[in-house]
């Protein structure tokens, strides 16, 4: 039977995913993806081990990607660069750069937590992160919660970030972002497409501001927007895909599967048809 769907948006142990970027393709591909991208946080550290894996399964096309966190004044603005070349200048120097800010970033919201009650330290958080995410040592706020929950703090990731990690929460420390102009020209300087991820959390006001938002974001060279979402309900699909209509931006789709960081988003959900994401694989 043909592959008719496909997952753009993918994370795995190189940022703050649970799985190898081996294992991500594997699963992608017993989920019967047609294509798969890789997209963690910030880095391209995962790419060459996802590539290598991916020549094992020759039914689903590859695609190379990053997620990078963008300034935006409410919500939060990630944009994902799809096709990206990972050896790109531009895209290598915008990641080291940003890995610089989460090592600085890190130990001051240990220092938070401590101060708090939260006894825990970088070392056991590096300690309690899978072998390949040591080695890289891509240490995110997924990671911080984990060691919380190991050591009771928290029952569980969302109560992580409600009470401590979140934005506003008593631990928060916010990290350096680029602006989308930067971030948009790091991807399409290393060969990428630009994306907006998840746009319902911009936490725009209304349909209006986002339209504006998102008509902004393409005269900066913004090439698609991510339409089908984990988080995106009936209405904001709907939304979005009459954004990519009428502002002439690819459609793109992806579930944002972490692994046991969010157990209830498996790869491949929501359905991504690959029909109407040729305008980023053609590329």
């Amino acid at each position: 039977m043909p592959r008719r769907f496909v997952d753009l948006h993918t994370h795995s142990t190189a940022s703050d995913g649970s799985f190898s970027p081996a294992d991500v393709v594997r699963l992608a591909d017993e989920a019967g993806m047609a294509a798969l991208a890789l997209c963690d946080h910030d880095t391209v550290d995962g790419l060459d081990e996802a590539i290598e894996a991916a020549t094992k399964f020759p039914d689903m096309a590859f695609v190379p990607g990053i997620e990078v966190s963008a300034v935006f004044p409410t919500g939060t603005m990630h944009l994902l660069g799809l096709g990206i070349d990972p050896r790109g200048e531009s895209i290598t120097a915008l990641a080291s750069r940003l890995r610089e800010a989460r090592e600085q970033r890190n130990p001051r919201i240990i220092a938070r937590l401590n101060d708090l009650g939260v006894s825990i330290t970088l070392d056991e958080v590096i300690a309690g992160m899978p072998a390949s995410a040591r080695d890289r040592r891509v240490v995110g706020r997924m990671h911080i919660a984990e060691t919380m929950i190991a050591k009771g703090y928290v029952r569980g990731v969302d109560e992580a970030f409600a009470k401590f990690l979140g934005a506003g929460a008593s631990a928060f420390v916010d990290k350096e972002r680029v602006t989308p102009a930067q971030a948009i020209e790091a991807i399409r300087g290393s060969g990428g497409i630009a994306v907006l991820a998840h746009p319902v959390h911009l936490l725009c006001d209304n349909s209006a501001q986002l339209r504006r938002v998102v008509k902004e974001l393409r005269s900066q060279g913004l090439g698609g927007i991510e339409v089908y979402h984990s988080d995106h309900d009936d209405f904001m699909t709907r939304l979005c895909l009459g954004l990519a209509r009428e502002l002439g931006l690819a459609v793109s789709g992806g579930s944002d599967f972490h692994g046991k960081g969010k157990p209830h988003v498996t790869i491949g959900r929501p359905r991504t048809p690959l029909s109407v994401v040729s305008g980023i694989l053609e590329r």
